[in-house]
Order: C-alpha cells, then structure tokens, then sequence
C-alpha cells in the first residue's frame, strides 16, 4: 500500500515538473537582458555560453532580437579568439540583417575588418536575402499607404456627412457641350462658349450679308421678262441690264461675306470649345431641423378648501 502511494506522488511530481521548470524559464527579453549585462561587463565567455543557449532555443518575440542575440555571440566568440564559431554566428546575424554594420564608435576595427570580410565572403548568399527584405518592406510601405489612404477617405466622408447634415447642401452643376455646334452660321458656336456679344455681332453681320444675297437674287429675277425670261433693251447702256450686273455683283459679294463670317465664327469657335464648363455651385436650402416640442404648462393647482369658521 505504501509503494503504491509513494509511486502515484512520484508520477504526479514527475509531471508538475516540466510544467513548473516552464514556469520557471525566463523569457526572451530577460534572458537577453542578462546576457547583454553580461557581455558589457566584459565577461565574454559566461556572455557566449548565455547566448548560445539563447539562440538553440530560439524563443524569440522578434527577428530583431534574435539578430542581436546572434550579433553579440558573434562578438563574444571573436573576443575570445574562437573565429570559427564568431565567423558562423556573424554569418547568422547576416542571414537576418544583410545590410548591417559594426558600430566603430563601440567595436574594435579587428572586429570590424573580421565581420566586413565575412559578409564579403558570404555576398552571393546575401543578395536573394537583401531581393527578399526589399519586395517585403516595399509590399508593407504600400499596405500602410493604403491603409491611411482608406483611413482618409473614411475619415473625409465622415466629414461630408456632418456638413451635409448641419449645413446647405451644395449643388454642382456641369454644362455639357456638343463640337458640331461649333460649325453652326450665326454666332450659334459663339453663344454655347458663352461669348454673347460676339455671337449676335456675328448673328447680325450674317443675316444682313444673307438678306443681301437673297435680296439681290430675287431683284435680278424680278427684272427678267416673264416671256422671254431675258432682260428688256439687253444693251449695254440699257437700265434693266445694268441694274441687275449692279445685282448680281452685290449678291455674290454679300454671299462671300456670308460664307467668310461663318468660316470664321466656325474657327473661332472650334478654337474655344471646351467639352464641358464648371458653373458656381449652387447651395440649396438646408432641411428644417426638427423643432423641439414645447413643453405643456403645468395645470394649476385646485383651489384650497376654506378654512373651517370662515
């Protein structure tokens, strides 16, 4: 009976005993902290020693810390005189940070040119990792930017909505225009960009020039004769005859002003169209905001009863 007791208490203390030297283990930034103590107080070996079981562990809360772990075995070693052990923990600490350098201001040169040439030595190894770091610190810089960029906008509509809410509502108004209309006779192209008085000085230049050439031509068929369809005394001191050359001269000159304004109105025009045209906004009358409801007047009190004896 008393084996089998003193055999369960065994077996319990035998599994409280890892859970308990768990408990009992320092965590990585403590243990860390001691050997950098370590290592400062000049005692390298015991700083070597902490720092090997350190990074055999490998219970590291960041890829930083480890790296320095392995920086500081690194230096340990080669106080010591162990390069082949310091070579492959800065060969380590290289495979975590490719770009990193020795402090001169705190490190020795000896240490210094002894870490230089194992990172040249170890360049090929390097520069997939260097490619790698790149490629993930650029994807990290563009998930931030787009992070703020979604933040800002959150943030920018928020803002709208309480103006929209407190204030007038504002309306945008765009005008869109037509190139054809460019090309139209009587200052029409005038008139869509918005250069009035240029559109009715060519709208009346146009309609007299045309007033004249429709004018003229109708007068010349007047002055025919209605048998013969030619002019009377066809001679060339004849009146109906020289009328209507005067005629004809004036209505083909009043056709080429005609033609020549709308060419150029026309050019004028194609030359200031613009597609569309942002007018001032316009604020629109805010919605009433709710009136509060008056509070009701208290009901006045019943009179009191009289007094007994009055």
């Amino acid at each position: 009976m008393i084996a089998a007791l003193l055999a369960a208490l065994s077996l319990t203390l035998a599994q409280a005993a890892p859970a308990e030297a768990e408990k009992e283990l320092p965590s990585a930034v403590e243990a860390m902290n001691r050997a950098r103590v370590t290592f400062e107080y000049g005692d390298y070996p015991q700083a070597s020693r902490l720092l090997a079981a350190l990074v055999e562990v490998g219970r590291f809360e960041s890829a930083s810390l480890r790296a320095e772990a392995y920086r500081l075995l690194g230096l340990s070693l080669f106080y010591q005189g162990r390069r082949g052990e310091a070579y492959s923990a800065f060969l380590e600490y290289l495979f975590l940070e490719p770009d990193a350098q020795l402090d001169p201001f705190y490190v020795p040169p000896a240490a210094v040119s002894f870490f230089e040439q194992v990172k040249k030595e170890a360049e090929s190894k390097l520069l997939p990792i260097r490619a790698q770091k790149r490629s993930e610190q650029q994807a990290r810089q563009k998930a931030a930017s787009e992070e703020a960029d979604r933040r800002r906008q959150r943030e920018l509509e928020e803002e709208r909505r309480k103006l929209q809410q407190f204030s007038p509502s504002v309306e945008r108004r765009v005008v869109q225009r037509e190139f054809w209309v460019s090309v139209m006779p009587f200052g029409i192209g005038q008139f869509q960009n918005g250069d009035r008085s240029l559109g009715i000085a060519l709208a009346t230049a146009e309609v007299i020039a045309g007033a004249a050439s429709g004018g003229s031509a109708l007068l010349i068929e007047q002055l025919r004769d209605a048998n013969t369809g030619r002019f009377n005394n066809r001679g060339p001191g004849s009146t109906p005859y020289l009328t209507a050359s005067r005629l004809n001269v004036l209505k083909w000159a009043s056709a080429g002003v005609f033609y020549a304004l709308w060419a150029a109105g026309a050019v004028h025009a194609a030359m200031r169209f613009k597609p569309e045209e942002q007018l001032p906004d316009r604020l629109l009358q805010a919605p009433p905001s709710p009136t509060p409801p008056s509070p009701t007047p208290p009901s006045p009190a019943p009179p009191s009863p009289p007094a007994p004896g009055h």
